[in-house]
């Protein structure tokens, strides 16, 4: 069996293994190795006889050390730095912060500009303390990227096929139709709600998995290696 070598318990079992406490020394007189290191170690220290005794470690000088080494150095000496150009955060997610048990959503709701779908209702102070933090809801935001460039009248629209779609336009009934003039935006706003409904939800996950657009061919711009194939 493998004896500690903690060092209460080398206290305890000084008088029987031969370790030294102190100017004196009780060596056994077999054990060439044991009287080697008790000298090494001088007055005042405990000694084990299965291990060299600790030295201070001395910092190295700069000019002693390899190129490598100071390579190093000056890499971990540098501060860390986005590598994107004129980036800029939009939230508070930090590399290496585990993040709390309270949902958020995919985008800020509070960003100026933002294009929010759908608003989870306002807790009070006391519905917080017994609500369900892994169902709570959270507010449906368009990506800034879209909603930077809608204008005025397709946020609107955008909000109204939102609701038209989940059902919470009219109960019980889903979809709309869109039949307004050419050059209004109806694409980029059915781009938008598409790629809504494809990432994000009130439950913090994607309302729809898959979306089909349906097109007359003639709306269709097709390729002359197309063509080919199809012929």
């Amino acid at each position: 069996m493998r004896r500690s070598h903690a060092p209460s318990q080398l206290l305890k079992r000084k008088n029987d293994c031969g370790f030294t406490i102190g100017p004196k020394v009780a060596v056994s007189q077999s054990d060439s190795k044991r009287q080697k290191v008790a000298e090494k170690a001088g007055p005042g220290l405990l000694v084990s006889p299965y291990r060299a005794p600790l030295v201070p470690i001395v910092n190295t000088p700069t000019g002693q050390t390899s190129s490598h080494e100071d390579l190093i150095r000056k890499i971990l000496a540098k501060p860390f730095k986005i590598p994107i150009p004129n980036y800029v955060s939009r939230g508070s997610r930090c590399l290496g912060i585990r993040r709390n048990g309270v949902r958020r959503p995919l985008h800020d709701p509070d960003e100026p500009g933002a294009l929010v779908l759908y608003s989870p209702a306002v807790l009070s102070a006391q519905e917080k303390l017994t609500a369900n933090l892994e169902k709570q809801e959270v507010a449906v935001v368009v990506d800034p990227m879209l909603s930077a460039v809608l204008r005025p009248h397709q946020r609107e629209g955008v909000k109204f096929m939102y609701d038209c779609v989940t059902g919470k336009q009219i109960e019980e009934n889903y979809g709309c139709i869109m039949a307004d003039e050419m050059g209004l935006g109806k694409t980029l706003q059915c781009i938008t709600l598409m790629w809504t409904l494809l990432r994000q939800g009130p439950d913090c996950r994607p309302t729809i998995e898959k979306t089909i657009v349906v097109a007359p061919s003639s709306l269709v711009k097709v390729s002359n290696c197309d063509v080919l194939v199809q012929k």
